[in-house]
C-alpha cells in the first residue's frame, strides 16, 4: 500500500494518477485530452473550493466548466482539449483528485455523501456507488462506510484502488504493518494486495476509485430497454 500527496499508476492495466491538492502543496492539475476526472471534496472554507477550467491553467481563453464545494463528488471527461482542476485561493480546501487516462466518462457534481452506504459490503460494512459505470466493466467512484469497532477480513481485490479517507479514523493492515488512517489521508492498495481496514471507537469513511468492474449496464441489460414491452397494436 502507497500513501502521500501524489500516486503514480500509470504502470498498470488502467493508468491512473491520484493527488491530495491543497494550497500547501498542488494547487492545480491539468487533465489530458480523452481522460477523465473524478474527485472528491475532502475540506474546505468556502462553497466553491475548486473549479474545473476549459483549457490550460491561467490562459487568456480559459473559462469555468464546473464548480465543487466541500462533501461533494465530481466526474468530467476531456475531449481533444485539456482541461485544468484548480483550487479557489481562499477556500483552504484539500481534494481527491483522480485522472483516469483513455477513458472518457460522463460528466456530474453530486454530494454530500450520506452517513452510511446504501449497499451491504463484507464483515458489517456498507458501499454507496457515487459514479456510476457507464457501461459494465467502466471506472466507478465508491463511498466505502466502516463502523467503530470493525475487524474486516483479509481479502484482496483484482486491479488498484485509488482512495482517500472522508472523514473519521482508522487502520489499514497489511500482513507486516498498520497505516493509520485520517481524514486527508490519500492510499493506493495494489493490485492483489492482501488487506483489510479496522476502526477502533471510531467510524470511517472512505472514497475509492476503482478502474474497472464487472458491473454496470450493456446494450441488452439497462432500465429503458427492460421497460420497454413491445405490442402487435399496429397504426397505419
Amino acid at each position: 500500500m502507497k500513501t502521500g500527496m501524489y500516486i503514480d499508476a500509470r504502470h498498470g492495466m488502467y493508468p491512473s494518477q491520484a493527488w491530495l491538492l491543497s494550497r500547501d502543496e498542488t494547487a492545480h492539475i491539468t487533465i489530458p485530452p480523452f481522460s477523465t476526472l473524478y474527485g472528491f471534496v475532502v475540506s474546505a472554507d468556502t462553497e466553491q473550493a475548486a473549479h474545473i477550467i476549459a483549457g490550460p491553467h491561467g490562459t487568456a481563453t480559459s473559462k469555468r466548466l464546473r464548480s465543487v464545494g466541500p462533501g461533494q463528488y465530481f466526474c468530467h471527461a476531456t475531449d481533444d482539449e485539456p482541461a485544468t482542476l484548480t483550487l479557489d485561493d481562499d477556500a483552504g480546501a484539500q481534494v481527491f483528485a483522480v485522472i483516469r487516462h483513455g477513458f472518457r466518462g460522463q460528466g456530474l457534481v453530486g454530494g454530500p455523501i450520506e452517513a452510511s452506504g446504501r449497499l451491504c459490503y463484507i464483515d458489517n460494512c456498507s458501499d454507496s456507488l457515487l459514479v456510476y459505470p457507464p457501461r459494465r466493466g467502466d471506472p466507478s467512484l465508491s463511498h466505502l462506510s466502516f463502523p467503530a469497532d470493525v475487524r474486516q477480513s483479509f481479502h484482496i481485490h483484482p486491479s488498484i484502488r485509488l482512495g482517500v479517507v472522508a472523514r473519521g479514523a482508522g487502520f489499514a493492515c497489511l500482513t507486516d504493518q498498520e497505516i493509520p488512517l485520517t481524514a486527508g489521508t490519500l492510499f493506493c492498495i495494489e493490485e492483489r494486495e492482501l488487506h483489510r481496514f479496522r476502526t477502533e471507537d471510531q467510524r470511517l469513511d472512505v472514497i475509492a476509485f476503482h478502474p474497472d468492474g464487472d458491473w454496470g449496464p450493456t446494450d441488452q441489460d439497462h432500465p429503458m430497454l427492460n421497460r420497454t414491452y413491445l405490442t402487435t397494436v399496429r397504426h397505419e
